[in-house]
């Protein structure tokens, strides 16, 4: 086997894995009040739909599953106790138990990375039907204390310092229903609608947008762009006198995220470089992250 074919059987293996880790949380996210409704329906199927780059039969199943509840648009109640069973069938049998975490003694992958695809899951479960009752955010709170101790990662850390006031309050109070519902949405880059692609994670983007200088500054750029191919966005870039990096450093000035996230990326929602970014930043350097939709207005 050439070095070639293993790195992508790796990286269909990786895919798989983080496939069902965030699958078996947007299981959990969906139930946590004890009900699915046609919206948390529907956002389950748009995620199985969009999960199609790699050919993991678990999902490849669901997904066919689902989609025949669906079939007629509406789920009745027949069919939302057949889906309240496929989905505590699939918690209860956690085939995220089987996903393997070395390769002839080296490790494929951190298990961080499948802890937070399944924290990503909730949390898209979690906002599915558009609200956030106490049910909901104590399921998260739960989540993250038994998990307090093995998630170290730069991304999860900051996203814990942004939730740490608002698990303080009730969720009786709407404000703080309305916040976390933001919050969680931001993580994982908004609800997903059939057809669409995934969202890019909105929540590192600085606020307010940060003034774009061109000339001199240095970019990198990260997922998919509305306006087109990586290298076309690049062009823009240097042709307004900036300098184009293939991974943010010491030196970077700006981090743009593309509209949708790659399907590449170690996670469905962010990569490695919005990792190392919100890590730079947390260091102290003074590198600005910022939305396509922000860098295309600082264009004109």
């Amino acid at each position: 086997m050439s070095d070639s074919t293993h790195v992508i059987k790796f990286s269909r293996a990786r895919l798989s894995g983080r496939q069902i880790s965030e699958l078996l949380g947007l299981c959990r996210g969906l139930i946590a009040d004890g009900k699915i409704v046609q919206s948390e329906a529907e956002a389950l199927h748009a995620w199985l739909i969009g999960q199609e780059e790699a050919s993991c039969p678990l999902v490849e199943t669901t997904r066919a599953q689902v989609g025949r509840m669906l079939e007629d648009g509406v789920l009745d109640a027949g069919e939302n106790a057949e889906l309240m069973r496929l989905v505590r069938g699939l918690i209860d049998s956690r085939p995220d138990a089987e996903i393997p975490l070395s390769r002839s003694g080296a490790p494929t992958n951190n298990l961080d990375d499948y802890q937070i695809s399944t924290l990503l899951g909730l949390c898209r479960g979690l906002v599915a039907d558009g609200k956030i009752d106490q049910s909901e955010a104590d399921a998260l709170h739960t989540w993250l204390i038994a998990h307090e101790a093995t998630v170290e990662n730069p991304v999860i850390l900051e996203f814990r310092k942004k939730l740490k006031p608002l698990m303080k309050r009730t969720i009786a109070d709407g404000k703080s229903s309305e916040q976390l519902l933001k919050l969680l949405s931001g993580l994982v880059g908004g609800k997903t609608e059939v057809g669409e692609c995934l969202g890019a994670t909105a929540l590192w983007l600085d606020d307010p947008p940060p003034e774009v200088v061109f000339e001199g500054r240095k970019f990198c750029l990260t997922g998919k762009f509305s306006y087109g191919r990586r290298g076309r966005c690049e062009d823009e870039v240097r042709s307004r006198g900036g300098i184009c990096q293939s991974s943010p450093g010491k030196t970077t000035d700006y981090l743009v995220i593309g509209s949708y996230a790659e399907g590449a990326w170690i996670q469905s929602a962010y990569g490695r470089k919005i990792e190392k970014a919100v890590a730079l930043r947390a260091d102290g350097l003074p590198i600005r992250i910022t939305s396509e939709r922000h860098w295309l207005a600082s264009m004109k």
